[in-house]
């Protein structure tokens, strides 16, 4: 524990990096900066959800071709995915 309380005390006693000088004026800066940008209204918001609400409805609406499944079984030889098929030359 002495090593350890030697190590802090020659850490409290070594100068300060010169970076930190000015460093909360430089913080308060940024923090002022993102404030001041500008930001998205409600309206902004309301009309992006209304627009997704009108195309979700108008997707759904349209028909679609309907196809058959094939059946799938992980015993099954055709799979799509097997390695075999993957690496296959045709």
């Amino acid at each position: 524990m002495d090593h350890l309380d030697d190590m802090l005390s020659r850490l409290r006693e070594a100068p300060l990096d010169p970076r930190l000088a000015g460093l909360d004026s430089r913080v308060m800066a940024e923090i002022a900066r993102l404030q001041a940008m500008p930001r998205l209204s409600a309206t902004t918001f309301g009309i992006a959800a209304a627009a997704a609400l009108f195309l979700g409805i108008a997707g759904s609406a349209v028909p679609v071709r309907s196809t058959e499944a094939g059946p799938i079984s992980p015993f099954d030889a055709r799979l799509a995915l097997a390695p075999s098929t993957l690496l296959s030359s045709r």
